[in-house]
């Protein structure tokens, strides 16, 4: 007998909110999660849990403990472990039948990313890195850029060639100095607004495309900007 929980028993509570067709695009979608850090981790698991058929991890570093504060894939028995390897088997072992692909290295100018992918998620703390991988996004594809700072976050759908440039939305940005000061609950919700945003966009509904969402969790407030 096998051990594999039946699909339809598996996803049953999601299908009943989106139905069929929604799970079997999901099933279908492959992506690309640049950073398994703090929005990464998360954005990867629930993505996993709900079905997403496969999965790159793009990241070259290794655990560290000032990580396990925000970074919901790894505990205290993972420190000093790879990111990408330990990220995999937890989500290989969340889902037995979502493919996991690690690969251990850090986006940089003559970033290249692997043939077939639906899109992107920019799950990265700094914007040469997010700029890089903006531009190695093959045309036609989609990009989904998320970022936290405080109690503050921003999320962006962008489709590569029919959109403005990232480099130009974000022209004049300036990377903080030092260590980015967050906290766990606003990753955790940044993270689920972004993995929201990359269902829905696999599943052809994308609410966020050329339309900037600013979150500011210290007054519960949304607003946004189009792009």
């Amino acid at each position: 007998m096998s051990t594999v929980p039946d699909n339809a028993e598996r996803y049953s509570r999601q299908l009943l909110f989106w139905g069929e067709r929604t799970q079997r695009l999901i099933g279908q979608g492959s992506l690309l999660i640049a950073g398994v850090g703090g929005l990464g981790a998360t954005v990867s698991q629930i993505l996993a849990r709900a079905g997403v058929g496969r999965l790159h991890l793009v990241d070259d570093g290794v655990v560290a403990l000032p990580d396990l504060q925000r970074q919901s894939l790894y505990g205290e028995c993972d420190l000093g472990r790879k990111k990408v390897l330990v990220a995999r088997e937890r989500l290989e072992s969340i889902n037995s039948a979502l493919e996991v692909i690690a690969h251990d290295y850090r986006i940089g100018d003559c970033a290249t990313l692997p043939e077939g992918i639906d899109g992107v998620a920019d799950c990265l703390d700094n914007f040469a890195s997010r700029f890089a991988l903006y531009r190695a996004v093959p045309e036609g594809r989609f990009f989904l850029h998320g970022g936290v700072q405080g109690n503050q976050g921003q999320v962006l759908t962008l489709v590569k060639g029919a959109s403005r440039p990232l480099e130009e939305i974000l022209a004049g940005s300036r990377q903080p100095e030092g260590v980015i000061p967050v906290t766990p609950d606003s990753v955790f919700v940044i993270a689920g607004l972004m993995a929201n945003e990359l269902l829905g966009t696999l599943a052809g509904t994308p609410k966020l495309r050329d339309r900037f969402l600013v979150v500011d969790l210290a007054g519960f407030t949304f607003s946004y900007l189009e792009v």
